[in-house]
């Protein structure tokens, strides 16, 4: 999740105190937000259809989390599930396995080629603008905050949410969500406190960059996060009513392993035990004195996991304009778009590149619209296929074998993905994988004579992400970093500063999340027929909205 990583938080205390209240109107008040007003004289809820609670998590894999409860390390979470919850082993997260695409995908019900948010940061080509919810390849407070001030996500999201599709069918629903990035269609928006915020930012930058705080420091800043998300929920159930679908996320899990330098297991275990089950526990109790449990359907997920990397400068690929991915395009004749949000309309750049952890998306102009130095690219042409697509896949492709153009990535990626590249209003091909000299063959072929055990449906995932009506704004060139096919950390190798932990790779550690479900009145049987009829012949997380969905119509 990097949703709340890679923020200069002087920038940000001076954005959230400071005079632009225009741009953070609801960050500066905290605690709960109206977004909807009913119309005198119609209901307030919606109490003749089944309640539903769901529990965010970031971060947290299947493996993790459902030893941690089987063990009785997570009592809360046990007395909140109750004795027949269904613990789904099926369902795996979109590609990449990143934040901003897998809770888009989890809240929308398609795939990130569909409602547009191709993964933590991602080029619009139709625009000419670069997307970054959560900014991997540059530090810049804006974006981040206007996810919880201007709606930054919801309006980048090209399809509507869960809670849209749930007021089609219901218009009375009284849905509340807490520090969800997907929050359109609700009616309250619950948030922390500025200064709680502030203090999560200031931690990460001192432990990643100045080396200043102590692990304990750096984790009690996320443990406020997490704490005053529930206190915020907590305080707001005091209202009168209940709302008929609540969605609480809570972030610290994903936020602590990045930085953890015990490694993302240990640190994620022990945040689970310490914090987050605490925080369940007061949420289960407030909704147990309002009455409000009896009848809720529950539903527990995440949206990736984690794998342990090296915190070097050697394993992590950055935006170096010498030693990093840029490079490889700089020298193959490609001007590349400066590492900031925003560019000068004149800018001349002919090449873009997006971090995704273990993944990259490389976009390509077509050269021949602005050959010449400061002649700006026309981005709603496709590149050529062979002089732009083909010359960076290449590229790519040999300089992995010899090193020659940038020796520090040589054998570094796993995979080099290209396709032929189609009008940015048309349905997009699927990615195959480049085995140079030109040649590309289908996922699915290479993979059956180059194995990779650790990764999960490949090809179909990746189908999910690039083929579409949005299916360009996951690149002309895909790079995957060996990462998930590796064994140790020492062998694995991502897209962004130096971490102690990142996902986003193909991988089955970074793929298999939780889905757990559970219904007082209904047993666990009954609930595993219920949930794997909504899930179909391929549970993927953009399922979890049928679910969901499913739940609403149920009587």
């Amino acid at each position: 999740m990097r949703s709340f990583v890679r923020i200069a938080a002087i920038t940000l205390a001076s954005a959230v105190l400071g005079a632009c209240v225009h741009e953070t109107k609801l960050l500066v008040g905290g605690d709960a937000h109206d977004l909807r007003k009913r119309a005198p004289g119609t209901a307030e809820s919606s109490p003749s259809h089944p309640p539903i609670l769901v529990i965010a998590l970031d971060g947290v894999d299947r493996e993790l989390l459902y030893d941690m409860i089987r063990a009785g390390e997570l009592p809360a979470f046990s007395a909140l599930l109750g004795p027949h919850a269904y613990f789904d082993r099926t369902i795996m997260s979109t590609l990449p396995s990143s934040t901003m695409a897998a809770w888009a995908t989890t809240f929308t019900g398609v795939t990130p080629a569909h409602h547009g948010i191709a993964g933590n940061e991602f080029f619009i080509r139709e625009d000419r603008r670069f997307a970054a919810p959560a900014p991997a390849t540059f530090n810049d407070h804006a974006p981040v905050l206007q996810i919880y001030t201007d709606q930054y996500l919801n309006k980048l999201c090209l399809a509507p949410s869960v809670y849209d599709r749930m007021r089609a069918d219901d218009p009375n629903v009284l849905v509340w969500v807490a520090m969800q990035q997907i929050y359109s269609g609700a009616d309250k928006f619950l948030l922390t406190k500025p200064t709680i915020l502030i203090d999560a930012f200031e931690a990460f930058v001192d432990e990643t960059v100045s080396k200043v705080a102590t692990q304990s420091e750096s984790r009690s800043a996320y443990e406020k996060l997490d704490k005053q998300v529930v206190d915020v929920v907590v305080g707001a159930l005091d209202d009168k009513l209940v709302p008929d679908v609540l969605t609480v996320y809570l972030s610290g899990t994903d936020l602590y392993a990045h930085v953890a330098k015990e490694g993302p297991d240990a640190a994620r275990r022990a945040y689970l035990r310490d914090i987050v089950d605490g925080s369940i526990g007061t949420l289960t109790g407030k909704l147990r004195a309002r009455g409000a449990l009896a009848n809720r359907w529950v539903v527990v997920t995440s949206d990736h996991g984690h794998t342990e990397v090296m915190h070097d400068g050697d394993h992590a690929m950055t935006t170096n304009i010498d030693h990093g991915p840029p490079a490889v395009l700089v020298k193959t004749g490609f001007r590349v778009r400066p590492f900031k949000l925003d560019v000068s309309k004149t800018d001349d750049f002919q090449s873009v590149i997006a971090f995704e952890g273990a993944m990259a998306f490389v976009y390509l102009a077509d050269r021949s619209t602005c050959d010449h130095e400061k002649v700006a690219c026309d981005w709603t042409k496709p590149p050529r296929y062979e002089e732009d697509v083909l010359a960076v896949a290449e590229a790519y492709s040999k300089n992995n074998e010899d090193g020659a153009l940038v020796p520090a990535l040589r054998g570094k990626l796993d995979m080099v993905l290209t396709r032929r590249p189609r009008a940015w209003a048309e349905d997009d091909l699927p990615f195959e994988v480049y085995v140079g000299h030109g040649a590309a063959m289908p996922i699915d072929t290479y993979l059956a004579s180059h194995p990779h055990p650790t990764y999960a449906e490949l090809a179909t995932r990746l189908h999910d992400l690039a083929v579409g009506p949005h299916g360009e704004r996951a690149g002309d060139v895909l790079l995957i970093a060996h990462n998930g096919d590796r064994a140790t950390p020492a062998e694995r190798y991502y897209f962004a500063e130096p971490y102690h932990s990142w996902h986003g790779s193909p991988s089955h550690k970074d793929s298999d999340i939780p889905l757990i479900v559970s219904h007082p009145p209904t047993s666990e049987p009954d609930i595993q027929a219920f949930v794997e009829h909504a899930l179909g012949e391929h549970p993927r997380q953009q399922r979890i909205t049928d679910l969901l969905l499913d739940i609403r119509h149920r009587h």
